[in-house]
């Protein structure tokens, strides 16, 4: 009975000091990537080309854009040299897991489908979204316009654009392009292959100004306005809290506005939460 008790006793013993060895692994791998960062004085950032936040020239690979400048000077601040690994919208979750890079500084809607895949850092900005038709086509006057058989939707794969899509124009073909280029689902209303077109304001805005033979049907009131927000792998708290002062940083001071001048702005459509009240209305009794 004495060596039973005692087989037991060295077991749980054992299971408990396996478990705290866990924890502790555990504590140091989320710690671990600020440590080696800085020992190694090397990042590597995930992002994906997307003006004006980060643009990559064609010819020369040189990517630029205000996130570019604003991480350069982030990590200029403490001595780390960046590496840019490029990536799309459909698995920049996927290299974040895999650790293709130590972040993602792509621009993205903060959903609730992404964040149970990856953790948000703070908003930089935040951004709606538009849709653009060929000029002249008058079956459109509200977004329930949308939600039609025969009506074909392109948007980008991997983007808040398709989940959007998916959850509100049931009725709608989906044309699905597994491509980072978000001007792609304008092109394919330009070309003729879609109705609509569905991507964020800007780059519908932009797209449009640039080609008069469609139109911007929302850009004056972007809808479905969410936080844009850069990725990190789920656990990583120690690069989360860095980021997360970084930008506040970069906004207070004003530097982000500065560096975002010269690309046309930043797109940020609400700067603050606006309260407002909703449920049934009720009248104040006198």
């Amino acid at each position: 009975m004495f060596r039973t008790t005692f087989r037991r006793l060295a077991l749980a013993t054992g299971m408990v000091a396996i478990a705290l060895a866990g924890t502790a692994a555990l504590a140091d791998a989320k710690a671990q990537m600020m440590d080696r960062i800085l020992t190694d004085k090397k990042v590597k950032v995930g992002y994906i080309p997307s003006p004006p936040g980060t643009i990559k020239d064609p010819a020369s690979g040189e990517v630029k854009g205000f996130y570019v400048e604003g991480v350069r000077y982030m990590f200029d601040q403490i001595g780390v040299e960046i590496e840019f690994v490029e990536t799309t919208w459909a698995n920049f979750a996927a290299g974040l897991q895999s650790g293709q890079f130590d972040f993602s500084m792509a621009g993205t809607f903060a959903t609730i489908k992404r964040a149970a895949a990856v953790e948000f850092t703070n908003p930089i900005h935040y951004l709606g979204y538009s849709a653009v038709v060929k000029k002249g086509d008058e079956r459109f006057k509200s977004l329930a316009d949308f939600n039609q058989e025969g009506i074909k939707i392109a948007v980008v794969q991997g983007g808040a654009g398709q989940e959007y899509v998916r959850e509100n124009f049931p009725k709608a073909e989906m044309v699905q392009l597994a491509t980072g280029n978000l001007t792609a689902p304008f092109i394919e209303v330009a070309s003729g292959r879609a109705d609509v077109g569905i991507e964020d304001a800007w780059q519908a805005r932009r797209f449009a100004t640039a080609q008069p033979g469609v139109t911007d049907l929302f850009g004056d009131q972007p809808y479905n306005v969410l936080p844009i927000a850069w990725a990190v792998k789920r656990g990583n708290d120690d690069m989360l809290r860095f980021l997360n002062t970084s930008i506040d940083f970069m906004l207070l001071t004003g530097r982000w506005e500065r560096m975002a001048a010269p690309y046309g702005g930043t797109g940020r459509y609400v700067d603050k939460v606006v309260m407002v009240p909703f449920g049934p209305a009720t009248e104040v009794k006198k």
